[in-house]
């Protein structure tokens, strides 16, 4: 009688434990061990481009497009500079060529520029999409 006591106390811890084990093996699967973030700066405009974003100078040539990755969850400014193109003697800026970005879990942001001259003013534009919410439209 003993015996069987043991026997069904040990059946049971064993089972308590699969159901454990299993428990924990699901809930580790479902946990990122990288993290996706990425801000894309895309300059389509007709000057090069030095944007500023978490205390680096990142340098956007004429039709490139710089990734930057690895990024931690928080709430990051970016500036963008630049110099007047051949041409032009005044400029101005339309949109989100400088702004706030939100970074979650698999954030991704696209900052796309463009410009234009006219009458001899620069004008740069920039739009900004991302696959977060980031609280209020920034575009038109």
């Amino acid at each position: 009688m003993l015996i069987k006591t043991i026997s069904k106390i040990k059946t049971k811890r064993s089972f308590h434990f699969i159901i454990i084990i299993s428990f924990l093996f699901l809930f580790l699967q479902g946990c990122k061990t990288n993290i996706d973030n990425r801000v894309s700066f895309n300059n389509f405009s007709t000057t090069d481009l030095i944007i500023n974003f978490r205390g680096q100078e990142i340098r956007v040539n004429v039709g490139q497009k710089t990734d930057i990755t690895e990024i931690n969850k928080g709430t990051y400014t970016y500036s963008t500079s630049f110099n007047l193109p051949v041409g032009a003697t005044s400029s101005t800026t339309n949109g989100d060529v400088n702004g706030t970005v939100i970074i979650n879990s698999d954030t991704k942001v696209l900052v796309i520029y463009t410009s234009s001259i006219v009458g001899g003013v620069f004008t740069l534009s920039a739009t900004l999409s991302t696959s977060e919410s980031q609280g209020t439209p920034t575009s038109p």
